[in-house]
């Protein structure tokens, strides 16, 4: 899938048209026994929150290398015990499914509980002009930390879903057919197929070619 290197880190490319929906896309093969996993660490979510404009860029300055290599795995769960990109994957498991249209009741406790946390943690802003009001996640009170980041992108992750789930767009969310893709974008117009022409587009015509030829 298309990608691009932040600080060293691989990060998804943006094609999903909702910062919430790109939180999702920080995983592809979703169906596949062997996914691409961007967020392999708390450095990787910061990166991806500043990359996005999700969060503050200055927050990528927290983000540093460390001595302990990146992991990817299963999330540990959903509660606040455990590093942030640990339960950024169960978050982001329940964004996933609940965009597109589970009625597990599990998942959409997890992502309400998890905007419910957020909230307390956040102040409610005027837009611009011609802007609707938005959330905006604050500093934790002790200090800056690359921990406090890594938590506040997760506070906001959960905020942008909640905002795009009760919002007429959320009927709109469809997900890459692609082999090894499953990313998520919105298709307001119903013409949208791929999440990108350019990648998972042109494999399958390059897929029906091949067996045209072999007919």
């Amino acid at each position: 899938m298309p990608w691009h290197l932040v600080d060293g880190v691989q990060l998804p490319d943006q094609v999903a048209g909702h910062v919430a929906l790109e939180f999702c896309n920080t995983r592809a093969g979703w169906c596949s026994p062997l996914p691409k996993e961007y967020l392999v660490s708390d450095r990787a979510l910061v990166l991806w929150a500043a990359d996005t404009g999700l969060r503050p860029i200055e927050d990528a300055a927290l983000a540093q290398p460390t001595n302990g290599a990146d992991r990817s795995g299963p999330a540990v769960g959903a509660d606040r015990s455990g590093p942030p990109v640990d339960r950024a994957l169960a978050l982001r498991e329940a964004v996933y499914r609940c965009a597109l249209g589970t009625d597990d009741p599990a998942l959409w406790r997890l992502l309400g509980e998890a905007a419910a946390r957020a909230r307390e943690h956040a102040v409610l802003l005027p837009g611009g002009p011609g802007q609707p009001a938005t959330w905006q996640v604050l500093a934790e009170r002790g200090g800056r930390t690359p921990e406090a980041a890594a938590d506040q992108v997760l506070h906001a992750v959960a905020l942008a879903a909640e905002a795009l789930l009760t919002s007429p767009l959320a009927l709109t969310v469809a997900a890459c057919p692609g082999v090894g893709c499953g990313w998520l974008f919105t298709d307001p117009r119903h013409r949208r197929r791929w999440c990108t022409m350019a990648v998972c587009g042109n494999r399958a015509k390059a897929r029906r070619h091949a067996e045209r030829l072999r007919e």
